[in-house]
């Protein structure tokens, strides 16, 4: 909001500046509109600077908002996949029991079928029993009295062994069949055994598949419940994505309005810098004092100062000039800018070809008017005093250089 307030204020300066200009005589308000326009174009420069760097912190703060996100979502994706998984289990683990149940119904039919034969084959074996044992009352019956009668009846002695033989020959054949039936139903029996094995198998096997699908559903329950909070988590986040953008959206809105004030700022200062300055040209006219009206020299060419304390720089290079903040600096002879950069230690500084192997250098500027490969005529501005880079107020530092070699400045013009 602040920053909004800033680019409002210097619109609204950049605007009366640029009136001003156009309703006064430019030789009157020259000096003037240069400093005023000098210093809007700082202001500007500094503001622009400053959304800039708001745009790329929304921009970062964005796309870590949106990567935030997209991991999220990948959890998501990855734990719905999971829980589509155990889902698939529980289906397969359900199938499996009702194949477990169907086995179990078929073995205890299987097992009703051996126990209705079992029960048969008793059934048998007890009838056979009980007439075996009639027999065997009647026999004895016989033996008492009954048999010695009927033994009488005999004709012959053959008659008489053939009816003790046959009645030997019954009683055997009973035990042979009441013992085969027994063998039967012991069989029946082990049949029934082995079903009653196959069965309790069937249930254990039923019984650990139960289990398990209780503890996958446990698991999907468990799973559900992150997959909520994770949900949560993910609509929280994408309103932090969507405050992010906005806020990335609201900084470039910023930074294009700085940019335009910045840019017509620009565009007023070049015009004023590629304007004829005239009457400002002191001297014979074809060298100028860089700063008319500075003629104070806070460090001579040569000498040695003391930066900070106790950091001294010996040999200066060349002239400084104080003077407030923005003042225009004109170009002291004609040439082409072969140079405009920052540095660290020369702030914003512009170097002009004079031709000859003589070439100016203008540093610690708070703007740069020049661009490298324009042809600039003596007088004509190409930046405002600053205090940038290695610098311990607002000057001008003016050097002067010879075939690369640096010479006193003063032997090319003299303040005035």
């Amino acid at each position: 909001m602040q920053h909004r307030k800033r680019l409002r204020a210097a619109c609204l300066s950049l605007a009366v500046a640029c009136a001003i200009a156009a309703a006064a005589s430019p030789c009157t308000v020259y000096a003037d509109e240069a400093s005023d326009l000098a210093n809007q174009l700082q202001q500007a420069e500094q503001n622009k600077q400053q959304a800039e760097q708001e745009l790329a912190q929304a921009k970062e703060n964005a796309q870590k908002e949106q990567a935030v996100s997209q991991e999220l979502k990948n959890d998501e994706a990855a734990l719905r996949s999971q829980i589509n998984s155990i889902v698939s289990q529980i289906s397969q683990t359900e199938q499996q029991i009702a194949e477990k149940q169907n086995e179990i119904a078929a073995k205890q039919s299987e097992i009703d079928q051996k126990m209705l034969e079992i029960d048969q084959k008793q059934a048998e074996i007890d009838q056979r029993w009980a007439n075996f044992k009639e027999r065997l009352a009647a026999m004895q019956v016989m033996h008492s009295g009954g048999t010695i009668a009927l033994l009488g009846t005999a004709t012959d002695i053959s008659s008489f062994l053939t009816y003790s033989d046959n009645l030997q020959e019954i009683s055997k054949y009973d035990r042979q069949v009441l013992d085969e039936m027994a063998a039967e139903k012991a069989q029946l029996e082990e049949l029934k055994a082995q079903l009653e094995i196959q069965k309790t198998e069937l249930e254990t096997a039923k019984t650990a598949l139960e289990s398990q699908k209780l503890n996958m559903e446990s698991q999907k329950s468990q799973l559900d419940v992150t997959k909520a909070a994770l949900s949560q988590q993910i609509q929280q986040q994408d309103a932090k994505v969507d405050a992010a953008v906005a806020d990335e959206q609201a900084a470039k809105a910023e930074y294009e309005a700085a940019y335009a004030i910045w840019k017509q700022a620009q565009e007023e200062f070049d015009r004023l810098a590629n304007s004829n300055p005239g009457a400002s040209v002191v001297g014979d006219g074809t060298v100028m004092w860089p700063l008319p009206g500075y003629t104070r020299l806070s460090s001579y060419f040569g000498e040695d100062r003391e930066l900070w304390p106790g950091i001294w720089s010996n040999g200066h290079g060349g002239v400084d000039i104080p003077a407030p903040a923005g003042t225009p600096i004109h170009v002291f002879k004609s040439g082409t800018v072969y140079s405009s950069y920052y540095s660290a230690s020369y702030g914003n500084v512009v170097m002009v070809d004079h031709g000859n192997g003589l070439v100016s250098i203008y540093a610690h500027m708070t703007a740069r008017m020049a661009s490298v490969g324009s042809v600039v005529n003596v007088g004509d501005i190409i930046g405002t005093v600053g205090s940038t880079g290695q610098s311990t107020g607002n000057h001008l530092h003016f050097e002067t250089r010879l075939n690369g070699t640096r010479v006193n400045p003063l032997n090319y013009i003299s303040p005035s």
